[in-house]
């Protein structure tokens, strides 16, 4: 039974990977409270389309959403995604991995890392020998076979690089058909009440619409929160110097492995991601060190004969930081319109399922209390900060000098948590985040080891265990890992199976 204050009318303003997410989530969730959504999208702004990286947590979206993945897989161009191969990051002919899940094993309630730090760091192995995913990936091996379940898809130890635009148009049809309403319009005006909150809209077509809760889903203009509600921008680009992109498409290549590679340049970095259909390449660099035609020629130089242009070059500006508040009053912004970080370790659309999980755990009525929305503003800027964080790490662990870019990323101004962070794993290794769930302290000691910054010493609790046992253990997993890379299909032929 639905309460006089209960929210009635949700109207989401804007497509798009937000627009279309946020649509299914609530109308999957909120369906038995008879809660009516429109989304109001409008017809002259197009989708851009590029090939998009994704972390684990979209797995559990998917799942919850009850979709099948297969199906998914096929509309939306999707591969397997098992993590990152970062190239030229540390120095030039050096590569290291950021893989998804467990890496070999939880060892007596520690991680492996801490035992690699005396054992195998010291034979020369990497961190991310022991990880299943970054041997899998690194094969041209796929995580799972058409019919069997691999550990890896029971777990939901991967991701997926997918047609964002596909993807938008796949999340539509499942909202449409499922009775959200649909409107192509544009946005003339935005209403506010004596009490600033909003009050309704009106199309250029000169149609009212009426809603108790609005979510501003119009990219970096922000429609609402920020031409209407005068929400403020806090400016990133003191913390990250990267502001401008240039997104190209390739036609399909016979290499296609299941891992996002990311290939450090002059002015920034290069992102190389396979879709069943073709591969998404893009420079993300700063307009400080290199200039739009620069850009695109340095990217064009990295790129082998052998890959064919399907497109021609999108040059996108992307301001970095987020939004003083997602969340104010009767207006919640999601994706774009509440923030973005470069997609360095693809971080969008997980920011945007974030908050959409995260507004349901504060989902007001019409009295829109402030307890609801101070709490949901503060787990989303910690959410954003911690992501910051992480990336920034990619960037001060360079030691790179060859150009004027990579002194300056070294001197930029670091965050007071980021410090505090590196403190205390500089020590022992600890490290203490875990906000989203979007980076465990898995991810940070493959971040930190691959750049070759170490702890002083390894956890004091290692001391206890059998060290013979454990080196035993480590070696088993190495063996282990090998025969499973060995059985597991080639990632191109499964993803081609998939589209048969």
């Amino acid at each position: 039974m639905k309460a006089e204050i209960d929210i009635n009318r949700i109207i989401i303003v804007g497509g798009g990977t937000a627009g279309w997410m946020a649509t299914c989530y609530l109308q999957r969730f909120l369906s038995r409270v008879d809660s009516k959504i429109t989304l109001i999208e409008s017809p002259s702004i197009e989708t851009i389309g590029v090939g998009e990286a994704t972390l684990p947590t979209i797995v559990r979206f998917l799942r919850n959403m009850g979709f099948d993945e297969q199906e998914f897989m096929r509309e939306c161009k999707a591969t397997y995604k098992l993590g990152i191969n970062f190239h030229n990051w540390v120095r030039k002919d050096h590569n290291y991995w950021h893989p998804f899940g467990v890496c070999g094993s939880i060892i007596d309630g520690i991680d492996l890392f801490h035992f690699w730090i005396n054992a195998g760091r010291q034979s020369n192995e990497s961190y991310s020998d022991y990880s299943l995913q970054a041997q899998i990936a690194e094969n041209g091996k796929a995580p799972n076979f058409k019919e069997d379940v691999s550990k890896i898809i029971e777990n939901g130890a991967y991701a997926y690089h997918l047609d964002a635009g596909e993807f938008a148009n796949y999340l539509k049809g499942k909202a449409v058909s499922s009775g959200v309403e649909h409107v192509f319009a544009d946005v003339d005006e935005v209403s506010l009440n004596s009490e600033g909150a909003i009050d309704y809209l009106t199309t250029k077509e000169g149609n009212k619409y009426e809603a108790d809760l609005y979510i501003d889903c119009t990219g970096f203009h922000g429609r609402l929160i920020s031409e209407a509600m005068k929400v403020a921008f806090i400016d990133w680009s003191e913390y990250l110097l990267c502001n401008k992109a240039v997104a190209l498409s390739f036609e399909k290549n016979s290499k296609m492995n299941a891992n996002t590679n990311s290939v450090a340049l002059e002015a920034g970095w290069s992102w190389q991601i396979p879709l069943s259909d073709r591969l998404g390449c893009g420079y993300v660099y700063s307009s400080d060190h290199k200039n739009e035609t620069e850009a695109l020629d340095e990217l064009m130089d990295l790129m082998s004969d052998e890959y064919v242009l399907s497109d021609e070059p999108k040059n996108l500006t992307i301001p970095v930081g987020h939004r003083s508040q997602f969340w104010k009053g009767n207006c919640l912004s999601l994706g774009l319109a509440g923030g973005f970080l470069e997609p360095l370790e693809s971080t969008g659309i997980h920011l945007i399922q974030y908050g959409i999980e995260t507004f349901m755990d504060y989902f007001p009525d019409r009295k829109f209390d402030t307890s609801l929305t101070s709490a949901y503003n503060k787990k989303m800027t910690s959410a954003y900060e911690e992501s910051r964080d992480f990336l920034m790490l990619h960037y001060y662990l360079s030691q790179r000098e060859d150009t004027e870019f990579w002194n300056d990323c070294r001197s930029t101004k670091q965050p007071v948590s980021l410090e505090a962070l590196l403190n205390l794993y500089d020590e022992s290794g600890v490290i203490e985040t875990m906000t989203t769930r979007a980076f465990p302290a898995t991810s940070y000691f493959h971040i930190l080891s691959g750049g070759e910054r170490y702890p002083r010493r390894p956890l004091a609790m290692t001391n206890v265990s059998d060290l013979t046992k454990v080196n035993q253990i480590m070696l088993s997993i190495k063996e282990r890992n090998l025969v499973l890379t060995e059985q597991s299909p080639d990632h191109k032929m499964l993803i081609d199976l998939i589209n048969s």
